[in-house]
């Protein structure tokens, strides 16, 4: 696994070379890229030129996320899988593995038992387009209701996540595992020990806060990990080490708790937790650039 940096995940916007340059300063060797608006630039310039910060960096891109509405209608959504063909030919061409995706839960269509076969079959028609180019497709889902009013409610818990999971038949998709979500949808550990570490694509590490009850949780309430708490993300981290997982893994947080702080402090403060939990769990936390420099002993100049 390797320590990735999704701006997404912590509520980051910035330029490009800005996102790049705090990935580098606080060690994180992957970084989520948004991959339509490398395409839309590349198609207004070159693909040299939209991806040049990313190739003069040594850093390893991630994943990306879909822009696909997983509830649209028929005629809609095979137009956005339209789209995937040449943000797939990107993707490639910058050896990206991953793609994320979540479902929907909710939707005023159909009942769950038919919305699910839908879910099922769309999930399936996108990993084929991206399996073309290598890339394997990470689904997670949502755990907290979205405000939004519809009729028939979808998955929003770790079982009928599994089972949609379970239900798909293409080989490249796997989970998307995010700890806010699978302790507010009600997931233990030993549901995720169940799970062969090839099918899971990407983590995402955060926790709920303690004033909250999972039960009432909004998505407002996802915290930075912690290493206690309803789930044991030390435990989690070994777990995944021993299953050999080979994906991504990095910090989330709602920016609603962090309201004053700069980006520097909140990826920082990410970056800290991630490794206390990395640490614990045994494995090598590589230091930040600006540590190395901290560490080399001073010399004064000699007096000539």
């Amino acid at each position: 696994m390797f320590k990735n940096f999704s701006p997404q995940a912590l509520g980051i916007n910035g330029r490009q070379s800005e996102l790049i340059e705090l990935s580098l300063t606080y060690a994180f060797r992957g970084m989520d890229v948004d991959l339509l608006d490398m395409l839309r630039r590349s198609q207004r310039t070159s693909v040299e030129d939209a991806t040049k910060y990313l190739r003069a960096a040594d850093i390893k891109i991630g994943g990306f996320e879909l822009d696909i509405d997983l509830d649209a209608d028929d005629d809609a959504f095979t137009a956005q899988v339209g789209t995937l063909h040449p943000l797939t030919e990107l993707a490639a061409e910058l050896q990206v593995e991953r793609a994320y995706l979540r479902v929907p839960s909710g939707t005023d269509r159909l009942p769950y038992p038919e919305y699910f076969e839908v879910q099922r079959s769309r999930l399936d028609q996108i990993a084929g387009v991206l399996a073309g180019k290598d890339i394997r497709l990470a689904v997670g889902f949502s755990a907290c209701p979205t405000g939004d009013e519809v009729q028939f409610p979808f998955v929003r818990d770790v079982e009928g996540f599994m089972a949609l999971i379970s239900a798909t038949t293409a080989d490249n998709i796997g989970y998307l595992l995010d700890t806010f979500d699978w302790i507010v949808g009600g997931g233990a550990m030993d549901q995720i020990t169940e799970i062969p570490g090839s099918k899971i694509v990407a983590v995402r590490l955060s926790s709920l806060s303690d004033s909250v009850d999972a039960s009432t949780a909004k998505p407002t309430d996802r915290v930075l990990p912690e290493k206690q708490g309803l789930l044991d993300l030390v435990a989690l981290v070994k777990h995944l080490d021993s299953s050999e997982f080979d994906g991504p893994i990095g910090p989330a947080a709602s920016t609603a708790n962090y309201k004053g702080q700069t980006r520097e402090s909140i990826v920082q403060a990410g970056q800290e937790a991630v490794d206390a939990i990395l640490s614990d769990a045994g494995l090598h936390v590589a230091p930040r650039p600006m540590d190395l420099i901290e560490d080399i002993p001073y010399e004064p100049t000699p007096s000539i």
